[in-house]
């Protein structure tokens, strides 16, 4: 069975890995599911992930996910349309539509080689910007 993530999840796992963060809190500053994300696509690099553009498997074990939102933000909603905008514009980069089944070892070729800087798609992400989206160059230069 597929994993459904979404695009802008993909990414985030490379920030995550790439700040040496041992918890999501200490890279989020909130308790989310990225580290147990993570941890899966560790376990099998070859795990089919099916590529999604709203709420995905993640987003269900999620303490953020809210009915129809996502976020710390009192507009759950309209932060998960702005999430949404980001995971449209990873899709398009990546030259995916929404649920292509693909190898997760696939779809890091195609980030590295579609995506050298988030920073240009996930421009006022809370959790990178401060850091210049170093973290995610060095996570993708590292890998998981």
């Amino acid at each position: 069975m597929a994993l459904r993530v979404r695009g802008h999840h993909l990414c985030c796992v490379f920030c995550y890995v790439g700040s040496g963060a041992r918890s999501a809190r200490d890279y989020f500053g909130v308790d989310n599911a990225i580290h147990e994300l993570v941890s899966r696509l560790r376990g099998d690099p070859d795990q089919i992930v099916e590529v999604a553009e709203n709420f995905d498997d993640v987003c269900v074990v999620c303490p953020l996910h809210s009915e129809g939102g996502c976020g710390r933000k009192a507009d759950a909603v309209a932060q998960n349309e702005k999430l949404r905008g980001w995971d449209r514009a990873i899709l398009e980069r990546l030259c995916l539509s929404p649920c292509d089944p693909l190898p997760f070892s696939r779809i890091v070729e195609l980030i590295r080689d579609n995506i050298p800087d988030i920073g240009e798609i996930c421009t006022d992400c809370t959790s990178s910007k401060p850091l210049g989206f170093a973290t995610f160059r060095k996570g993708l230069k590292i890998g998981l």
